[in-house]
């Protein structure tokens, strides 16, 4: 089965960035802005891709291999689940959605082909997500389709933490022993400290 054809890419960039002086996705790594390094990670590994961006820097976005979307309007600001429910409304859906956040730019397209063959070998698995020293990496995952209308459920609870949906989806967990994946790929840049230690 190959679901390349059946998995879209979501790139999250729809948050404030209210720890960095400016909005992540302008941070630069190698002279590549973050949200281009996100969606050149996802491409490889998906049909198309779709980046949800934030209402204030949509317009300032410009990647010729992906779309830009921002979040439906009543569950703006309401954090991951909501850019991902956003994407699963859009008008080209998949069977599958590979997300991932714009401020993780070590991860890599070869973790996303794993997760994929998990998901293409699993039964009736509803999201894959990665485990690194023990935590649990809901922005750097898969999900079907099915979980459209428990994110939708999870949110009108005025619940946003990915583990809402985790708790209530059939999810296959793939630890480090399984993966083979290195610590540093899933680091997150959310600071200028951050940025200071892992990239300058």
């Amino acid at each position: 089965m190959d679901l390349k054809k059946m998995c879209k890419g979501v790139v999250l960039a729809g948050g404030e960035s209210s720890r960095f002086p400016f909005h992540k996705a302008f941070a630069c790594i190698d002279g590549e802005y973050f949200y281009k390094r996100a969606v050149s990670c996802l491409k490889p590994a998906v049909s198309s891709v779709d980046l949800v961006a934030h209402p204030s820097i949509a317009h300032k976005l410009s990647d010729s291999t992906a779309k830009v979307i921002m979040d439906l309007s009543y569950i703006q600001g309401q954090g991951p689940l909501a850019g991902i429910l956003t994407a699963m409304n859009s008008s080209e859906q998949a069977e599958w959605y590979a997300v991932i956040t714009c401020d993780m730019p070590f991860m890599k397209t070869e973790i996303y082909d794993m997760l994929l063959t998990a998901a293409a070998t699993a039964k009736r698995v509803q999201a894959v997500v990665p485990v690194v020293k023990e935590c649990r990496q809901p922005l750097a995952a898969l999900y079907h389709i099915s979980c459209k209308p428990v994110i939708t459920r999870v949110l009108s609870e005025g619940k946003r933490s990915m583990y809402s949906l985790l708790q209530n989806v059939d999810t296959k967990f793939i630890t480090e022993d399984s993966g083979h994946w290195n610590p540093h790929d899933f680091i997150n840049i959310n600071t200028p400290e951050d940025y200071s230690l892992y990239i300058e």
